[in-house]
């Protein structure tokens, strides 16, 4: 009786909302509501803000999106009397759909287990090697391991209560979920927030990703021991007692620079082990957004950065080759470059576009380039670059049309409150609208001949970044800033691709190939 009620409730909820897919829009990935293609241009603040709301939506826009990071541990939906509550999202739908009651609505929605429930649950803990007594921030309090079983299941239910009540409640209005995790809700390991001090800080090592480590090992060597032991190149491993590499083994090189697989693969498997885990978290959680809307919602995650960063690769988005096969994520998101952002920097898109695209992956570029009005508060954000109107007008019109011109989305980002209160930045947003959604009825097809090929996987056989001989973020051979803005600076367009679609590119336009970050190819590749 139970799963008979539950499944009349999914019908009956999702009959209230309205139908958001994606698909192919004149050649490119486009956003659809109701079978209408709709321009992916979004307004986006950390709690919607009356003016803004009414002025954007005065200027044509009609999605916005909506919560930051830290509003979900202060407000968790799931409290530890067992009580569910919404008052916290119900307020923020109610007053954005007073000051405008055509607004569709994009809110992001942690999956990250309560403050408490982690505090309560010590062995699903994310477990980082740091030195014992470090003093970390309320921020940094102990959180589930993307691994946790438990966490998974115990969470669901309230997340499922959560996607139901905001369809049954504003399904007219409610254009997806933004399904998001981790650090600053971007996807990254929790050791993000360690890294900086303690190269590598060497997560996950809790018991939770141990299994699914154990787990990743048993399929990926048909659960076949003298494999193992053979990959592995130990004669006493074993599926039972398999450990995940500490630290000392994760900073061990033994082929200079190199991590020579010949030698021994663990530390590589568990690489491939820990960013798998990521997305099969992700995939679980879109999933279950898809259940409970039939389908009818859209989902959008923060994954596939490319790695202008200087994460260890516990820590950046490396399985992106498979989420993107994932048909439960439609959308995909991340904030353009932080290395060439002022005026005459490229604002390059953090994602492999051409992949997403041929993968039916909507990009959304996270345009947080903050306008001239932040420079004038008594304490303004150092990567404020704009100093004027023009200046401001000049960064807006650069997100425009780096996201117009490679038919992907764009939400433009109030991050620090307040800096879009200008009437000249409200109206260049409408004029940028009203040409976005012009632009939708064009050819969207992408032209280029010259393609950029990754792969991604490559830095799992080599040392952490910032030693000698590591090309990827070494000062004089950095690929990932200095060769790529060279390619911006080029003058002829191109398409970035992982090794992965290298099939799609020799028998698509490109006369040019350019193998960027290609150490480790497969013999197929």
């Amino acid at each position: 009786m139970k799963g008979i009620l539950r499944a009349g409730a999914v019908v009956w909820i999702a009959c209230a909302a309205m139908a958001w897919e994606v698909k192919d829009l004149n050649g490119a990935p486009g956003l659809y509501r109701d079978g209408a293609p709709v321009a992916p241009l979004f307004f986006w603040q950390w709690e919607l803000q009356e003016p803004d709301v009414r002025e954007m939506s005065r200027q044509g826009f009609d999605l916005f999106a909506m919560f930051g990071s830290f509003p979900h541990y202060k407000h968790p939906y799931w409290r530890a009397d067992g009580s569910f509550d919404t008052a916290y999202y119900d307020a923020q739908f109610d007053a954005a759909l007073r000051w405008y009651p055509s607004a569709q609505l994009l809110p992001r929605l942690f999956v990250t287990a309560p403050n408490w429930w982690s505090e309560l649950n010590t062995n699903e803990q994310f477990v980082a090697e740091v030195p014992s007594g470090v003093k970390v921030s309320w921020e940094h309090l102990p959180r589930e391991s993307f691994a946790s079983v438990k966490a998974r299941e115990e969470v669901a239910p309230y997340y499922r209560r959560l996607v139901r009540h905001l369809i049954g409640k504003y399904g007219r209005n409610l254009l997806g979920v933004h399904v998001t995790n981790g650090p600053w809700g971007e996807d990254f390991s929790w050791d993000a927030y360690y890294f900086q001090k303690f190269r590598p800080a060497a997560g996950d090592q809790s018991e939770p990703m141990r299994r699914a480590f154990v787990q990743y090992l048993r399929e990926k060597y048909g659960n076949d021991v003298s494999r193992l032991r053979a990959a592995f190149k130990d004669p006493a491993a074993t599926f039972e007692t398999v450990t995940v590499p500490s630290k000392a083994e994760r900073l061990r090189v033994n082929a200079d620079g190199w991590r020579d697989p010949a030698e021994g693969r663990k530390v590589v498997d568990y690489f491939e082990c820990h960013n798998r885990v990521t997305v099969d978290m992700l995939d679980y959680w879109c999933s279950l957004v898809k259940e409970e809307s039939g389908g009818k919602l859209a989902t959008l995650v923060f994954y596939g950065y490319t790695q202008d960063e200087r994460w260890p690769v516990e820590c950046d988005h490396r399985a992106i080759s498979e989420l993107y096969l994932r048909p439960s994520v439609d959308m995909l998101s991340a904030p353009h470059t932080y290395h060439r952002r002022n005026l005459g920097g490229d604002g390059e898109m953090r994602q492999y576009l051409a992949s997403a695209a041929l993968h039916g992956k909507l990009f959304v570029d996270e345009g947080d380039d903050m306008s001239h009005l932040e420079r004038l508060k008594p304490r303004p954000d150092r990567r404020a670059h704009a100093q004027t109107i023009d200046d401001s007008l000049a960064l807006f019109y650069r997100e425009f049309g780096n996201t117009v011109t490679h038919g992907v989305g764009l939400w433009y980002m109030d991050l620090k409150k307040d800096t879009f209160r200008d009437p000249r930045l409200y109206d260049a947003c409408g004029r940028m609208r009203k040409w976005s959604q012009e632009s939708l009825r064009h050819d969207r097809s992408h032209i280029s001949e010259v393609a950029v090929v990754s792969s991604v996987e490559s830095e799992f056989y080599l040392a952490y970044r910032n030693v000698p001989g590591h090309n990827h973020l070494n000062p004089c051979t950095a690929l990932y800033l200095k060769q790529m803005g060279e390619f911006y600076r080029a003058g002829a367009p191109f398409d970035w691709y992982l090794a992965e679609d290298l099939d799609a590119v020799v028998k698509g336009k490109a006369k040019v190939i350019a193998f960027l970050d290609c150490q480790y190819l497969t013999d197929e590749q």
